[in-house]
C-alpha cells in the first residue's frame, strides 16, 4: 500500500504522522527529494507551455545543456537526444545524489529556463505571468524547511525570511556601485565549492562606503565609515545614536590590526559563514535603514 504524505494534512496538523519541521542544510529526506523533482518537472511543464516532444529544437537544447554543462558529458550536435534519458538522470540525482549536487542541479535548471522565459516573454515576464521562476522554488524551499533561497538568481543557505528580505531590498535599489559590493559579497558566501567569507565581508561593509559616498559626496581618504555618517547628519539625515554606534563598532570589527581590510587575513581561515552572513544581513539592513531614513 502507498503511503499517505501531505505536509499540513490531517495527519500532519494532529500530530498523529507529523511531517519533518526541522531546517534541512546537508541531509534531504526522502518526501522533499521527491517533491522537489516533481517541482521541477512542473516547470519543465510550464516553461515549454506543454510543448514537449524530445524532437522539438528547443527540448533538443535543453537536453544538449544539462548533459553538456550539468552533467559535463561529450554531446554530439548532430544526434537527436531523447528526454527519457536525461529526465532519468535528473531524478536519479534528486532521489539519490548529495545535497550539494541536487542544488547546483536546480540552481543551473532554473537558471537556464530563467532565461528562457526571458527571451520568448520578455525580460519582466515575472510581471504579466504573476510569478518569478525563482520564487516559486523559493516558497517550495520554505514550505520543505530547505534552509536555502535564491538570492540574486544564485542559491544561498540563508532561510530566515527576513535576512532574504534585506539582502534583495538592497540588490534592488538604484545605486550600482552599492548593488555591485552587494552582488559580490553574496556570490562571494553562497560558492559552496570555494567560499571566501573574508571577501564577503569586505564586500558588504564596502556596499556601506559605496552608499555613504553616494549620500554625501566624500571620497579618498577622508571616506571613513564616521566622517561620511556625521557629514549625513549635518545635512539632515537622522540617525539614532544607538544604532550609529552600533554599526561604528561593527564597522570598526572589520577594520582593527587583524582585520580584512588591512591584513589579508581578517578571517582569513579563520572567518566563518556565520561571520559573513551576519555581516551581509547587517549591512543590507542598515543601507535600506539609511535610505529610508534619507527618503523621509
Amino acid at each position: 500500500m502507498k503511503k499517505v504524505s501531505v505536509r499540513g494534512g490531517f495527519s500532519d496538523r494532529n500530530g498523529i504522522k507529523a511531517e519533518n519541521t526541522e531546517i534541512q542544510i546537508i541531509n534531504f529526506d526522502e518526501k522533499t527529494r521527491i517533491q522537489l523533482f516533481n517541482t521541477i518537472m512542473r516547470l519543465y511543464d510550464i516553461v515549454y507551455e506543454h510543448n514537449l516532444y524530445y524532437k522539438k529544437r528547443h527540448i533538443q537544447q535543453f537536453l544538449k545543456f544539462v548533459l553538456c554543462e550539468i552533467y559535463s558529458e561529450a554531446i554530439d550536435v548532430r544526434t537527436i537526444y531523447f528526454d527519457d534519458d536525461v529526465i532519468e538522470a535528473i531524478k536519479e540525482t534528486f532521489l539519490h545524489g548529495e545535497y550539494d549536487d541536487i542544488l547546483t542541479l536546480v540552481e543551473g535548471l532554473i537558471n537556464y529556463w530563467d532565461r528562457v522565459l526571458k527571451e520568448n516573454r520578455g525580460s519582466q515576464y515575472h510581471l504579466t505571468l504573476g510569478w518569478s521562476i525563482y520564487e516559486v522554488v523559493n516558497v517550495f524551499f520554505e514550505r520543505e524547511y530547505i534552509g536555502y533561497r535564491f538570492i540574486d538568481e544564485k542559491i544561498v543557505p540563508i532561510s530566515d525570511p527576513y535576512e532574504v528580505d534585506a539582502i534583495k531590498d538592497t540588490l534592488s535599489i538604484e545605486y550600482e556601485s552599492v548593488y555591485e559590493h552587494i552582488s559580490k559579497a553574496n556570490k562571494f558566501l553562497s560558492d559552496r565549492e570555494n567560499p571566501d567569507y573574508e571577501n564577503s565581508i569586505k564586500e558588504s561593509i564596502s556596499a556601506v562606503e559605496a552608499l555613504c559616498e553616494v549620500m554625501t559626496g566624500i571620497s579618498g581618504k577622508n571616506a571613513t565609515l564616521g566622517s561620511m555618517l556625521k557629514k549625513a547628519e549635518e545635512r539632515g539625515m537622522f540617525i539614532h545614536a544607538t544604532l550609529r554606534s552600533a554599526f561604528e563598532k561593527l564597522y570598526g570589527y572589520t577594520s582593527d590590526a587583524n582585520g580584512i581590510r588591512h591584513a589579508g587575513d581578517i578571517g582569513g581561515p579563520s572567518s566563518t559563514f556565520e561571520e559573513a552572513k551576519f555581516m551581509l544581513v547587517s549591512c543590507c539592513a542598515f543601507i535600506n535603514y539609511l535610505i529610508a531614513a534619507n527618503a523621509d
